[in-house]
């Protein structure tokens, strides 16, 4: 038998059991893609990561699965998996890491209660827009629940998503999508997730769903939207804001987030949040 050593980390928050768990595997040398895939089921979160050597251009090789497939990107796992690598880089204030996407530079702010780490994720690829009645039929709303000064619109920082502004957090919590028709749209502009955002409040709150469960936290998400709302004026340039999500899941969390926005592009894309250690492993194979 041959064991792996794992450390399991909960991602934007800075209490133990909320934000979104993560596993990281501190070695993959040795293992098969499919061994991968079997461990991330066996761990049932819903990412599970790997460690390589890094190379030259980088402190570690990741590879990210999710329970169903591998992903090049995601980003609570690049921040939970920073994080375990900082724990053996205590001098260092950047740690850099090589996923599929490339390499991905995060910054570690060590703090007394946690530790604070921010991602600048890839200058954002703005898409389709889709039609707000047929969007509202398949989320079972009506075409005024949707904020209109907004449009629902594809955004990609290194993985696609389909951002849905909401006018309000009641809105937001009676979601109840038709599955069926909203997988149409979503194969149509090419995406397989939405981020519904609501964005009619003071406060930002999101939801994203994976059908049969309920994200608590998704940073890729969250810079697709930090693009978004900076390229509509919902949010200022420059100025780090706040989106809670989780709440409805029963893990809170907390995504910090900014971007630039010059000469019409948006660029500087970040997204942050505390990372916090709840349990050491190992799984024997």
């Amino acid at each position: 038998m041959k064991s792996r050593e794992f450390i399991q980390v909960d991602v934007f928050s800075s209490r133990k059991l909320e934000g979104n768990p993560l596993a990281v595997f501190l070695d993959g040398r040795g293992l098969s893609t499919a061994r991968m895939q079997a461990i991330a089921r066996e761990m049932n979160l819903s990412e599970t990561t790997f460690l390589f050597p890094g190379g030259r251009k980088a402190d570690a090789k990741v590879r990210i699965f999710t329970p169903q497939a591998e992903l090049p990107f995601a980003g609570h796992p690049t921040l939970g998996t920073a994080f375990v690598v900082a724990q053996s880089r205590p001098r260092q204030a950047e740690i850099r890491l090589h996923m599929k996407v490339g390499v991905i530079p995060v910054q570690v702010r060590r703090e007394r209660r946690a530790t604070y780490l921010e991602m600048r994720q890839r200058d954002p690829e703005f898409g389709a827009l889709v039609d707000r009645a047929l969007l509202a039929e398949a989320l079972k709303l009506r075409v005024g629940d949707l904020d209109g000064r907004y449009p629902p619109q594809v955004v990609s920082t290194g993985l696609p998503f389909l951002i849905v502004p909401l006018r309000s957090t009641a809105t937001l919590e009676k979601l109840a999508p038709d599955y069926p028709k909203l997988r149409a749209i979503f194969n149509r502009v090419g995406v397989r997730y939405g981020y519904y955002l609501a964005t009619g409040e003071d406060q930002l709150e999101a939801r994203m769903f994976m059908e049969t469960f309920e994200d608590p936290a998704t940073g890729s998400a969250a810079g697709c939207a930090a693009a978004y709302l900076v390229r509509y004026g919902r949010q200022a340039p420059e100025r780090q804001f706040r989106i809670r999500q989780g709440r409805l899941a029963r893990r809170p969390s907390e995504i910090f987030a900014a971007a630039s926005f010059k000469g019409q592009q948006v660029t500087n894309v970040r997204v942050g949040g505390y990372v916090v250690e709840v349990l050491r492993g190992r799984l024997e194979l």
